[in-house]
């Protein structure tokens, strides 16, 4: 009798298990993602801990998937799904190791970077072995378009080698990305977005040349950004690495640009990726801020250093605030009093979440 009651028990666990995961699905599917998120944490919590089902595997995408654009930083939704991002249904291993890899960008941690990314790109040419194998019929509901996540792969592994100076690689990436409109048996959607990912490949080989010292690129660079409005951002961060690295200045287009952008606020940016984006923002003030600084444009400057240490504490990126502090340092008895005061008051907020005991040892959180 026991035994049956301990198989009773186990039973109306599953059942329990089964209508709470349908249910979350079923929230999930229709964008209501703080009750689906309660509701995953519920079945996780219940789950017996010494086995890891595939709807608890699912639940731990899901909760990571929701918190991605919301919580940036090596967080615990990341850390508890890493571990089992193998054992996703196919149709959700790209977009899991997508998020991964661009979160890890975001803190501008290459080395995961290039890992991720570089997972996520042989997924894809497995998937178009088996396709042309005959293996699927019909192509899985991936959440983006195949060739989005190659193209952002070799986008993101570019970034990757760049940071280590690898000039080459770098290049071999984004050179491999002129090719995408031409994969395999595209499908208009990923033919269109081939197109997208190529006009950008060009605005990153122009900016990675500047930077290596091909300053004739700039007019280049210059013309392709006026013409394409969305290539801006990453434009001007590849034309003020190069000036600050070689000590020239802009023209008068690219600094109304740069104004432009300057006083946009990056925390009202919003939607899919808003955090990436917010990242872009925060490199691009901190080039910006040594443009400004090395020319005597401290309000200027300082302001948008100012920005920089925001984005930076937010995102969690303690490599772009220690360059950002490091700045602050050389520049601070030059800065004017209302930007220092503020940037000494970001950083004390942020270390009251910290037990460490040193100058400004919020760079470790």
């Amino acid at each position: 009798m026991t035994t049956d009651h301990r198989v009773s028990q186990k039973q109306e666990l599953a059942v329990t298990h089964k209508e709470l995961f349908e249910e979350a699905e079923s929230l999930f599917a229709r964008g209501k993602w703080q009750p689906a998120s309660e509701l995953y944490e519920k079945i996780v919590k219940l789950n017996d801990e010494r086995t890891v089902t595939d709807e608890i595997v699912i639940c731990y995408f899901r909760i990571f998937y929701m918190t991605s654009e919301t919580k940036p930083g090596n967080t615990e939704e990341m850390l508890r799904f890493i571990p089992f991002r193998y054992r996703l249904p196919y149709e959700h291993t790209l977009e899991g190791l997508y998020l991964l890899a661009r979160a890890y960008a975001v803190l501008d941690r290459w080395d995961e970077v290039r890992q991720y990314a570089a997972e996520m790109m042989k997924q894809v040419e497995l998937f178009f072995k088996k396709q042309n194998d005959n293996k699927f019929r019909n192509r899985p509901p991936f959440r983006r378009s195949i060739v989005a996540y190659y193209g952002q792969g070799l986008l993101m592994m570019s970034e990757a080698y760049e940071s280590e100076m690898a000039y080459s690689e770098a290049r071999e990436c984004l050179e491999d990305g002129f090719h995408l409109p031409l994969i395999y048996d595209a499908l208009p959607e990923d033919i269109l977005e081939a197109e997208c990912l190529s006009l950008l490949v060009k605005g990153r080989l122009l900016a990675l040349e500047l930077k290596t010292c091909e300053l004739n690129r700039l007019p280049q660079l210059a013309s392709l950004i006026e013409e394409y409005p969305h290539l801006r951002l990453e434009g001007l961060i590849g034309s003020l690495i190069a000036a600050n690295k070689y000590g020239f200045s802009l023209d008068h287009n690219l600094e109304e640009m740069l104004h432009h952008f300057t006083e946009t606020p990056a925390f009202m940016i919003c939607g899919e990726n808003q955090i990436r984006e917010r990242d872009q923002y925060s490199r691009m003030y901190y080039q910006s801020a040594v443009y400004w600084l090395d020319r005597g444009e401290l309000m200027r400057g300082a302001s948008q250093l100012l920005r920089s240490i925001k984005i930076s504490l937010y995102l969690k990126n303690q490599h772009r605030l220690l360059a950002s502090l490091t700045m602050f340092e050389k520049h601070r008895q030059h800065i004017p009093d209302i930007i220092s005061v503020e940037i000494i008051k970001q950083c004390q907020e942020r270390t009251k979440e910290a037990t460490l005991r040193f100058p400004w040892k919020q760079m470790l959180l």
